[in-house]
């Protein structure tokens, strides 16, 4: 078992850091999918949010990650050229602000990345595509801790501390628990509107504790300046989230048709037409 733990340990150890950012984007997008799949919301759509909103999140990672380790970049000198070259060897991206770029080093502050993933993603579900927020909670909110778990399973592997692959099991266990009460729930309670409810009300419960449980892990560590004001984005974000879904939830769903104030008239080809 040991043996069988080490070679895990050593591929992802030689794993290229792209290869698993990579991973980790694909197990994301396929639970925000997969939930709004069940919704029926426009494929197109649903890879737009997901891959900007995952996009920025990187971003904001190697942003914080770079103004946290300044000191190791500090000391490079600038070059306008992303190359070098010493006589017949050429040398990419090793000067600022090329060496800015070279996220498959590993400089990224995953648990900003998440953060910011979550706030951007919920922002343009909310404000640009205006779905209901009750029915992307959790799809948003189990995608980010699907990522979060994994790159706990990863650091824990890599570092050989157990307790993180442990955090990591439970965050990738979450949308598995959801989807498992919803099926229960089915069954159990037949009048659609009151099972939707009740699944709203023990999701918020579920992500609340989870929001809860991440910060505690993080605040429980020494923490920057970044990962400090993510926890706090976190629990703000879960709360105000929380207080939307229920009010969501318990709003009336009115559709009102549209039906057109002009008559048809049928004119049959050659018939005369009487103008008035």
């Amino acid at each position: 078992m040991n043996t069988v733990f080490e070679s895990i340990r050593i591929f992802l150890v030689n794993l290229h850091p792209l290869w698993v950012y990579f991973a980790i984007s694909i197990a994301g997008l396929f639970i925000y999918w997969r939930g709004c799949k069940e919704t029926r919301k426009n494929i197109s759509s649903v890879f737009d949010t997901f891959f900007i909103s995952i996009i920025s999140g990187l971003g904001m990672a190697r942003i914080s990650y770079l103004v946290i380790n300044w000191s190791d970049y500090s000391r490079y000198a600038w070059y306008f050229l992303p190359y070098e070259r010493y006589g017949d060897s050429v040398y990419w991206f090793r000067l600022l602000p090329w060496r800015f770029l070279r996220i498959w080093d590993g400089g990224l502050t995953i648990f900003v990345a998440m953060v910011a993933f979550l706030i951007i993603l919920t922002f343009l579900v909310l404000l640009y595509k205006k779905w209901r927020w009750y029915q992307l909670y959790f799809p948003t909110f189990f995608a980010m801790t699907v990522m979060l778990g994994i790159s706990f399973i990863y650091l824990g592997i890599v570092n050989e501390y157990v307790e993180w692959c442990i955090r990591g099991g439970l965050l990738i266990a979450l949308p598995i628990i959801f989807w498992a009460v919803s099926k229960i729930l089915l069954f159990t309670i037949k009048n659609g509107i009151k099972r939707r409810k009740t699944l709203v009300y023990i999701g918020i419960l579920l992500s609340t504790l989870v929001s809860l449980y991440i910060a505690y892990g993080y605040l429980s560590d020494t923490l920057s300046n970044f990962e400090l004001i993510s926890v706090m984005g976190l629990l703000v974000w879960t709360a105000v989230m929380d207080i939307v879904s229920i009010i969501d939830v318990n709003r009336p769903n009115v559709e009102i048709e549209k039906v057109s104030g002009v008559r048809t008239v049928d004119i049959e080809v050659n018939q005369p037409v009487r103008i008035r």
